[in-house]
């Protein structure tokens, strides 16, 4: 069975991001997993790497590319690590993505997002999942293949 996740991490935990894929790969589901990590970086007219937020109007074509990706997702896990709280993007992914899905969910939208600690962090998750998601997972292929088995 193949689940479309778009995964929402903050760039600093991408070393994670193989430890979850390895965790994903436990479970009986395949991740058809989408995320924000572009291969390559967005470049000024001096080819220096450019970090716009989403509020920046010159990251309308971002915004645009990850409201597609979230739109053909099923479900949004946040990948929650210490400085995921204050990452501006993880905020943008999960409001952009609970609004795509409030459309046809209603108030049934927070079974689609969960945010999942980070192996070894018990701290803070991000405001924006408060009210949107009502359970965080712990690290564990059991409580990821049970979310992904939830019927939606």
């Amino acid at each position: 069975m193949t689940s479309r996740v778009y995964v929402s991490l903050d760039p600093q935990d991408a070393n994670q991001r193989r430890s979850f894929e390895e965790l994903a790969a436990r479970g009986p589901h395949v991740l058809d997993a989408h995320d924000r990590l572009l291969t390559e970086p967005l470049l000024d007219a001096r080819g220096r790497r450019v970090w716009l937020t989403p509020t920046d109007r010159r990251s309308e074509p971002l915004r645009a590319t990850l409201r597609a990706r979230l739109a053909q997702c099923a479900r949004l896990l946040v990948l929650i690590g210490p400085t995921t709280i204050e990452h501006p993007w993880v905020d943008w992914e999960i409001r952009t993505f609970f609004d795509l899905k409030h459309a046809h969910a209603g108030p049934r939208t927070w079974k689609y997002l969960r945010g999942m600690r980070l192996r070894g962090y018990h701290g803070a998750e991000p405001a924006a999942l408060a009210g949107r998601a009502t359970v965080t997972l712990d690290w564990s292929p059991a409580a990821l293949t049970r979310w992904l088995d939830t019927a939606l």
